[in-house]
């Protein structure tokens, strides 16, 4: 087997591309004395006096031409291969570029011809004096008889060995953080049984929108995974093992520069209530060495399967190093578990069961008016046909922010009360989350996972209670310790695997083939970094607005000026002319005098950034629907009819006109809202308004009304931008586990009324409490409130009893609390039977301090 690794050269390259882009730079100047030695001429060739001899004169001018000759051609062999690279085009191709670009600057001469690369083999000599090394190639040997070992060499007729010597260093020089990545993929067009994968890492302390970006992703490793054992824990081992070496000699020396084995974890409402301690990792390093050890495999499938440990990780030898904790300091990938796993799992089982109807998702489906940027991507099209083929991508843009109006009013409501804490999840981490976390976002994520959890287990049963649902609990924490999940989360490795598949290759030992590839692309990178852009570009500067060709243009603008409110005209502009009505309305909007007789200037745009708003900007165009605030603050939805850029006194000011919209009322003049997710409905007024671009404040869409699809009269907002959930923690009721003794809040038998009621006993085996109410039922006149009801967990025990408290308030005005150990039954003994003297109250916790109290006995 082979393995591709950059080893420790990585750096190398970087310092002698510096050093080297200097001196070409610089070849119009005489050459120093190093510069002579190392082009081949030595240091005697001065007289006594210092003066030159006229031979060697004409050697040395000699020399500045070849050299300015040879750092031209290696210029030109970087160009080729950068094309090469970026067309992902074969050898010979390269060599037909190499060919013609030799044709055109050599012209013939035989004095420059003779310095031209001819074969791959010279171009690479050529960037080895820059250099740039390829890729090392390793055998692994994974041999049976020692099957928990194994032992990376050079050469197949290297024999293994087994030896360590621990180094040993002190001090935390840790300025630099990886995200690491593994990803199996099929390298062909077609499915066969030759698949490879990456071993990818990034840089976490990057900033963010140069870590996102595919280019910032570097390959460890390619690996034959057709060829490594199946159900093998420690298969991958040996391609961690060049990683985690290079980790150690970093930190210790430093650098410049059948059966099925499914485990589910359910009992939600009990570790709701009572958390799992903290894992210390020191308590299970031997559990995991002793698994690691067990070569026969049904004891160590058991042993894993009770332990919850497959063997001790490589990355364990990371502790010893600089404290790597392998159980808190590893992460969880949002975008596999959340939409690849529970997203997906959901959906699939209402499609399969029979709960939703796959037509008529695609009718809903078809009818979402998605955004440019949601466009920009791959979107949800059809579950009938192409569910199959849904990435996480599509996934995520289904459950948010389409499934709120496709599913709803169609899924039933136990099901949907599960639903639309995904929904809610996957806003907050996918979109809201990406712009920073509060502890209070923190407590709202860790509340609705909560409920989704012990909803799911108790809708859907224990088997959907698998280790990825398990995961969502540890999100929060996650979040707390590593930051937003968008800093770390694959969608960037995932993306660089295209880059891989594409690449031109014979089919033979392409893993090597890949590694060399990936060397070169490194290496071009770097250099290309030290080369100043050329680009000129075509923008227009004006008092008041700025003009640029392409999105590209104004982005590169909004990085490196100061423009009013950061907005920027793109596209194709024209000039135009308002109406004499239109100008009375622009006056107003810019609250300026109107002269009389006055010409307006009016520039017209398809399109126009702010790089203020959304994630890097975003870009508004003609037809898209926004909300715009007024001077009040209150916000409407209007619709972009025209981009303006107006003249008034030699000054220009950027005004939309559009189609204003408002909110739609029901016959008592209450507003009509979407039930499914509580989003208002809005209708047009056909009436025309300007208004200033920096009062747009984002992108909405109108999804037509669910009742008629196909000639809608109403819209559904869809707020799909919004900063924040108008939700709190204390909102998110986490179903209670209830124990005897506890005050809780029960859903009564009609409508939604909630009762407070005692615990009295708990049966753990059907599932059941009996309770002492403090009020009466309506639903069953003849239970009392002394009398018990039997309830079943599920569906009764809605809040916690620190969200309440019992009081007594004697008939002098003194309200008293209950102590913890008082029990609401011996305490009405011990205060007599006459309610005159003495009453007992339920009040929330918040309230149990207050002095006032309503007259009501329950």
């Amino acid at each position: 087997m082979q393995l591709g690794d950059r080893h420790r050269s990585e750096l190398k390259p970087i310092v002698a591309l510096h050093h080297c882009y200097t001196d070409c730079g610089d070849v119009e100047t005489m050459l120093e004395a190093e510069d002579f030695c190392a082009g081949g001429i030595e240091c005697t060739l001065q007289n006594e006096d210092g003066s030159f001899p006229i031979e060697n004169v004409e050697r040395m001018q000699g020399t500045v031409v070849d050299h300015k000759v040879k750092c031209i051609i290696r210029e030109a062999v970087l160009g080729a291969m950068k094309i090469q690279s970026e067309f992902s085009s074969s050898r010979a191709h390269f060599l037909r570029v190499l060919n013609y670009g030799r044709d055109l600057f050599c012209k013939g001469d035989p004095n420059i011809i003779k310095y031209w690369p001819k074969t791959w083999q010279d171009c690479i000599s050529l960037l080895s004096g820059e250099g740039y090394t390829e890729a090392i190639q390793y055998w692994i040997c994974l041999n049976r008889e020692h099957p928990c070992c194994y032992d990376i060499t050079n050469s197949p007729e290297e024999l293994c060995k087994f030896e360590h010597k621990p180094k040993v260093t002190s001090g935390g020089p840790r300025n630099i953080a990886l995200i690491g990545h593994w990803d199996g993929w099929q390298p062909f067009s077609t499915s066969c049984k030759h698949s490879c994968g990456a071993i990818e890492v990034s840089i976490a302390t990057m900033k963010k929108s140069d870590r996102c970006s595919t280019e910032e992703v570097y390959v460890s490793g390619f690996v034959p995974s057709y060829l490594l054992p199946n159900k093998c824990p420690i298969s991958l081992d040996p391609f961690l093992e060049i990683l985690v070496k290079e980790l150690e000699d970093l930190f210790v020396n430093g650098a410049q520069g059948s059966e099925s084995t499914h485990y589910y974890y359910g009992n939600y409402r009990y570790h709701s209530r009572y958390p799992s301690d903290e894992r210390d990792l020191n308590m299970f390093v031997q559990t995991m060495k002793d698994i690691e050890c067990e070569d026969r495999p049904t004891v160590h499938a058991t042993m894993a399967r009770e332990r919850g440990f497959t063997g001790l990780s490589i990355l364990h030898r990371l502790y010893a190093a600089y404290g790597f904790n392998i159980l808190k300091d590893l992460t969880f990938d949002a975008m596999h578990d959340v939409t690849l796993n529970i997203i997906h799992h959901h959906l699939l089982r209402y499609l399969e069961a029979g709960i939703l109807s796959r037509n008529e998702i695609d009718v809903r489906l078809a009818a979402i008016p998605w955004t440019s940027e949601l466009k920009d991507g791959r979107l949800p099209t059809s579950v009938t046909k192409r569910l199959g083929f849904w990435k996480a991508e599509e996934l995520q843009k289904f459950c948010y922010p389409a499934s709120e109006y496709v599913l709803g009013g169609i899924l039933p409501d136990d099901e949907y009360h599960v639903w639309i804490l995904i929904v809610r999840i996957t806003e907050m981490i996918f979109q809201i989350g990406r712009s920073g976390w509060s502890d209070d976002d923190i407590q709202l994520l860790k509340q609705l996972i909560l409920r989704h959890n012990t909803l799911t287990e108790e809708v859907e049963g224990l088997k959907s209670c698998v280790v990825t649902l398990h995961n969502l609990i540890h999100y929060p924490e996650e979040i707390k310790h590593f930051s937003s999940p968008d800093n770390y989360w694959c969608y960037t490795f995932e993306r660089a695997v295209h880059g891989y598949v594409v690449r031109s290759s014979n089919n033979r030992n392409m893993e090597l083939s890949f590694s060399n590839s990936e060397c070169l692309r490194e290496f071009l990178k770097f250099h290309s970094g030290n080369v100043q852009s050329s680009m000129k570009l075509n923008t227009s500067f004006f008092p008041g607005y700025v003009h640029a060709s392409t999105i590209s243009e104004a982005v590169t603008m909004a990085k490196h000026r100061d423009v009013a409110y950061q907005s920027i005209l793109v596209g194709g502009k024209k000039y135009t002319s308002l109406s004499t009505h239109e100008v009375t309305e622009v006056f107003r909007v810019l609250k300026k005098q109107q002269q009389k007789h006055f010409t307006l200037a009016v520039i017209q745009a398809p399109s126009i950034y702010m790089s203020q708003h959304g994630f890097g900007g975003t870009l508004y165009r003609v037809g898209e629907h926004v909300l715009v605030s007024d001077d009040a603050g209150e916000l409407s939805v209007a619709k972009i009819d025209a981009i303006l850029a107006v003249n008034i006194e030699e000054e220009y000011h950027l005004l939309l006109k559009g189609e204003e919209y408002a909110q739609s009322v029901t016959e008592t003049g209450d507003s009509r809202i979407h039930t499914s997710s509580e989003n208002p409905f809005v209708e047009s007024t056909s009436s025309m308004i300007f208004f200033p671009c920096k009062s747009i404040v984002r992108k909405v869409m109108l999804f037509p009304d669910p009742d008629h699809l196909h000639d809608p009269y109403m819209y559904v907002v869809i707020d799909h931008q919004r900063p924040f959930i108008p939700l709190n923690k204390e909102a998110v009721i986490v179903p209670h586990f209830p124990e005897a003794g506890d005050m809780v809040c029960v859903r009564g038998t009609i409508g939604n009324e909630v009762y407070f009621a005692h615990i009295q006993s708990v049966n753990k085996n059907s599932n059941t409490c009996q309770v002492y109410f403090y009020g009466n039922d309506p639903g069953h006149p003849s239970i009392s409130a002394s009398k018990y009801k039997r309830l079943k967990l599920q569906e009764t025990v809605e809040n916690s009893p620190s969200d309440f408290a019992l009081c007594v308030r004697r008939d002098t005005g003194v309200m008293e609390p209950f102590r913890e150990e008082e029990v609401p039954l011996m305490v009405r003994l011990r205060l007599g039977p006459s309610e005159d003297i003495a009453k007992i109250f339920v009040l929330e916790a918040s309230e149990a301090r207050l002095l006032e109290v309503t007259e009501e006995v329950w």
